[in-house]
């Protein structure tokens, strides 16, 4: 164990001492690595922010009380959300009943009357010209801002506002805050977009780590002939090269770590695609830290020493130029097999809402389909290059380097290839599953109707609401309409609505209408919700009363009516409705009243003014315009964790050019000398800079059909698993094939530079 350390340690010293060469070699080898760890350690951060996010959930998680304890001060709350533009703002209004009354996490105190704590992106919003609209909905004075123990990202739009009209009967009972952390499972469909989209974002990074280790290995192979000349073995000159590749390695975790630590502090300020992180949150978990700090100088030791497998030190030279070994395919396809067969088992384990695949088994298929596109590779770059012949001068300069050396770059473009099979599947799932995780949008939308839903209301205060719409901008009618729910059977409860002839005209198709009639709304799709048999007039119900069971209610006996069609198939209301002197013997007290209002949709920004109009109404009005699309709660997680993995293959793609840019700089500058040979001879620059674009693009090329061939093969699998039809997003392979064939013209953009240095009459100097 001591000759290793010291063989690890002489490695070092010769890497530190083998002067400009060796430092620019370390400097590149650093660098690539640094890319790599610096996402690594992003990704490791997942968990915390995950568990920093849900501890902050769970720690304003209000602690509800049927009633207030005797004694003791609580809160009244109520939640109350808006939108703005297509935003969503919430916030809760609350009163306290004393000084002992629990305050909110984030806040200082429960705000008065009048008073309102604002999140910072809230805040900032409505000071700045863009939030000119929705100050009028927020007339109260700010006291105070929410801080990060109340928010869950630093750009939520957020309140708290104080209501003094609050009470036991119209707002939650508050004991205290601080609930239970809420472990609630995901759809099966989404966490296998999560274990496809994570294996598949990192797994490139894991490669690209990899490759740099190995930059600059001719000069390195010199030095380690060097060290056979006078006396070294060759399973010692092994240790030594890997004491080279291990303090790479280690100059790859600082770098990384510093990238990390820097780019850290400006995340707060990024909002890609929606999703934004506390600086506090984006901390490493403390295992996987440790893990890649071990990983990357352990993957850097074994790529080394196995890079070297077939490569003979010699005391007088490196049996290196002669013709390597050609590839076998065999054992390549191997780990292609193994995922088909993984996958395989798991056919038709995720449909609806069970979930009886095994994980393990599924992160296991996608990995082994991934680790075959840098297996393969490398063997069909060079069986394709070998084949080519003629052509102009930079393309056999290009095609003739490849011959001789194509393993490191077809193991660098390997990344992309993951990257875009990774993503091909990930669109592929997405775009199938949309069906059944999306609800399908409606058909027809009416975007001159906006519904108004009204709470805990009295007869003033909703002659109140329908005086502040009429008075509103791009209002042309108001439709107050009054709701109860009735029992007739067992578990068979229907609705009856009050209005004027007027208001129901909105709503259904009258024949004709007069005070004292009564309709039943209903149509063949839907003949009449929640009956098992037809409505008949003289029937007795039993009127259901919130604060009470169903079955205590007052009974009602249901007039006669007539049956009409409603005023949009998708949109209508269906049940009963009756004229207000039919109404004489409901408990109207207890009614829900909602509000149709009926607006101009060619006006801008109608939605805020009617929503500004209703304002003063606070937490006792929501407003829903149909003109807007109302997402669901597992929409939304849909559209984030899609969002989240577009966000990962955008930096994984970044990286990947990173890495090819690495790679061609290191290329210009391990062959300055044959480059400067070639100009002074003269071949003219133009046909070098050319030749090193078909250097990169043909291994990219060949690596963009492997890609797109097993991540289409992936696709398929993926949605036997979830037993959904194969659909392909082209568009979607289009512009990752797209992006990475620009990168490849960017990277020799990049590389001109160095290119022109190395072909000047410098470049011809020996040593």
């Amino acid at each position: 164990m001591t000759r290793w350390f010291s063989d690890l340690a002489l490695g070092v010293r010769l890497a530190l001492g083998g002067g400009r060469a060796s430092w620019v070699r370390l400097a590149l080898t650093g660098a690539g690595i640094g890319i790599g760890v610096a996402v690594l350690l992003g990704a490791s951060s997942l968990t915390t922010v995950l568990s920093e996010r849900g501890a902050r959930t769970a720690a304003v998680a209000a602690v509800t009380a049927e009633s207030p304890p005797s004694g003791r001060d609580v809160l009244y709350e109520e939640f109350w959300n808006t939108d703005y533009r297509g935003e969503s703002i919430t916030g809760r209004f609350a009163r306290a009943t004393g000084p002992g009354a629990p305050v909110r996490p984030g806040t200082s105190r429960v705000p008065g009357d009048g008073e309102i704590f604002l999140s910072p992106a809230l805040a900032e919003l409505l000071a700045s010209p863009r939030g000119e609209l929705l100050r009028e909905r927020f007339p109260q004075e700010v006291v105070g801002t929410i801080d990060r123990a109340g928010l869950n990202a630093p750009h939520d739009l957020v309140f708290y506002a104080g209501d003094a009209t609050l009470s036991a009967e119209s707002g939650n009972t508050v004991v205290a805050f601080g609930g239970e952390l809420q472990d609630r499972g995901l759809d099966p469909v989404l966490s296998l977009l999560i274990a496809v989209g994570v294996v598949a974002l990192l797994f490139p990074v894991l490669v690209f780590v990899g490759i740099s280790t190995r930059l600059a290995g001719s000069q390195r192979d010199r030095r380690l002939a060097a060290l056979r000349l006078v006396g070294a073995g060759a399973q010692r000159v092994r240790r030594i090269a890997a004491g080279e590749s291990l303090l790479g390695a280690f100059a790859g975790l600082a770098v990384g770590t510093a990238l990390f630590l820097f780019a850290r502090r400006f995340v707060e300020d990024v909002r890609l695609l929606g999703i934004s992180v506390f600086v506090e949150d984006l901390t490493p978990s403390p295992p996987l830290a440790v893990l890649i700090a071990v990983l990357v100088p352990v993957l850097a030791v074994v790529t080394s020493i196995v890079a070297m497998r077939r490569t003979v030190v010699e005391p007088l030279g490196v049996v290196r130029d002669a013709k390597p070994v050609r590839r076998v395919l065999w054992w390549r396809v191997v780990p292609l097999l193994i995922g088909v067969a993984a996958l395989s088992t798991q056919f038709g384990a995720v449909s609806g809402e069970g979930d009886g695949a095994s994980v393990e088994v599924l992160v296991g298929g996608i990995t082994m389909l991934l680790l075959s596109i840098p297996l393969l590779l490398p063997w069909v770059v060079e069986r394709s290059v070998g084949r080519l012949r003629g052509g102009a001068p930079s393309w056999q300069l290009a095609v003739r380097r490849l011959q001789l050396e194509s393993g490191t770059a077809a193991r660098v473009v390997g990344g992309v290839a993951v990257v875009l099979a990774g993503g091909i599947a990930l669109q592929s799932v997405m775009a199938s599953a949309e069906t059944s995780v999306v609800d399908r949008p409606l058909p027809e939308v009416d975007r001159s109707r906006v519904d108004i839903s009204m709470r805990h209301t009295s007869p003033e205060l909703i002659a109140q609401t329908v005086a502040l719409l009429e008075r509103s901008v791009g209002v042309e009618r108001v439709h107050p309409l009054r709701g109860l729910s009735f029992l007739r059977a067992e578990d068979e409860y229907g609705s009856v609505a009050i209005g004027t002839c007027d208001v129901l005209r909105a709503h259904a198709r009258l024949p004709s209408c007069q005070d004292g009639d009564a309709f039943v709304v209903a149509s063949e799709r839907m003949p009449e919700v929640g009956f098992d048999t037809p409505l008949a007039p003289g029937q007795q119900v039993t009127i259901a009363l919130d604060s009470e069971p169903a079955a205590s209610g007052p009974r009602w006996t249901i007039p006669e009516f007539t049956r009409v069609a409603p005023t949009s198939e998708e949109q209508g209301r269906y049940g009963l409705m009756v004229t207000p002197s039919l109404a004489a013997d409901l408990p109207l007290e207890h009614a829900r009243t909602s509000v149709m209002v009926l607006v101009d949709p060619a006006r801008p920004d109608i939605a805020e003014h009617v929503r500004n109009a209703v304002a003063p109404m606070t937490w006792r009005a929501y407003t829903t315009y149909f003109g807007e699309t109302q997402a669901p709660q597992r929409v939304q997680e849909f559209r984030s964790i899609r969002q989240a993995l577009l966000a990962g293959s955008m930096i994984t793609l970044l990286l990947a050019g990173a890495s090819l840019l690495v790679l061609a700089l290191e290329q210009v500058r391990e062959r300055r000398r044959p480059l400067a040979v070639l100009a002074a001879s003269g071949v003219p620059k133009g046909a070098l800079a050319r030749s090193l674009l078909w250097q990169n693009a043909v291994p990219l090329m060949l690596a963009l059909g492997v890609g797109i061939a097993v991540g289409g093969a992936m696709a398929l699998l993926l949605l036997k698993v979830v037993t959904q039809p194969l659909v392909l997003d082209w568009a979607g392979i289009g512009v990752l094939s797209g992006t990475a064939a620009l990168m490849v013209v960017v990277v020799t953009l990049l590389s001109l530079p160095s290119l022109h240095r190395a072909t000047g009459a410098l470049g011809l100097r020996s040593e």
